[in-house]
This record gives C-alpha cells, sequence and structure tokens, in this order.
C-alpha cells in the first residue's frame, strides 16, 4: 500500500509542475509553435527561453528600462540574433523548484524588427523550470 501511495505522490508533482505556454507568436512570418519553457535562470540569465517545434530558441529577458530584448537562436546555434528591444515581460520566480532552478511564470507582449528579424505576438507561461 505505500508504494503505491508513494507512486502517485511521485506522479502528481510531475504532473502539477508541468509547463504551460498559452498565445500566438510570431517569427520571420512564420507561427513560432512553442513546445518547451525554460527559466534563463538554467542558462545564466533573468528571463525565459521559448524553444518551438522547428528547434528555434527565443529568449526574452528584461532592459533595464522597462523593456525587454530578445534573441533567436537557430537549431542548436551557441548564439543568436539579439534585438535590443522588443515589448514587453512580466515574470515572477513560483515557489517551486526543480534541480535548485525556480519555476517562473508571466507574460511578454513582443513587437520588435530589426535586420532580417520581425517578431510579434502575445506569450502567458507557467512552472517554466
Amino acid at each position: 500500500m505505500k508504494k503505491i501511495i508513494l507512486t502517485f505522490a511521485a506522479a502528481f508533482v510531475l504532473v502539477g509542475c508541468q509547463s504551460k505556454i498559452t498565445g500566438t507568436l510570431e517569427v520571420d512570418g512564420a507561427p513560432f509553435a512553442a513546445r518547451q519553457c525554460r527559466s534563463g535562470e538554467a542558462f545564466g540569465f533573468y528571463g525565459i527561453e521559448l524553444t518551438d517545434t522547428a528547434s528555434r530558441r527565443l529568449r526574452i529577458y528584461p532592459n533595464a528600462d522597462g523593456t525587454c530584448a530578445v534573441a533567436l537562436f537557430k537549431g542548436d546555434a551557441a548564439t543568436g540574433d539579439a534585438i535590443k528591444r522588443c515589448g514587453s515581460l512580466t515574470m515572477e520566480k513560483q515557489s517551486s523548484r526543480i534541480n535548485s532552478i525556480h519555476n517562473v511564470r508571466g507574460t511578454a507582449q513582443l513587437a520588435c524588427e530589426a535586420g532580417s528579424h520581425k517578431i510579434t505576438g502575445n506569450v502567458e507561461f507557467e512552472n517554466c523550470h
């Protein structure tokens, strides 16, 4: 009986901590269908990283003036294309942690164009670790 209860509790923790991403983003005229979100804390910055179904990564992080910046990475590229001002980001740490990384939740409203990139849309996220 104890084993069943522990298994159920472990399953509840895993299901309860799944990330949730809603909203619509468009990058360079194509939908950015976010399938995963990670706290920037896992990569050494304060912000969020979204990964889409085409393995593009979009890092969103705050600027000191209240706006946010983004960096777009293609595939597993080590460096991305940065856009200094791209809208707004509100984000907060949640009380839950996984491997010492706080889960985060928040919203980003993006609208920017620089170089060959145009990024627009809104996204809400939670339980990103």
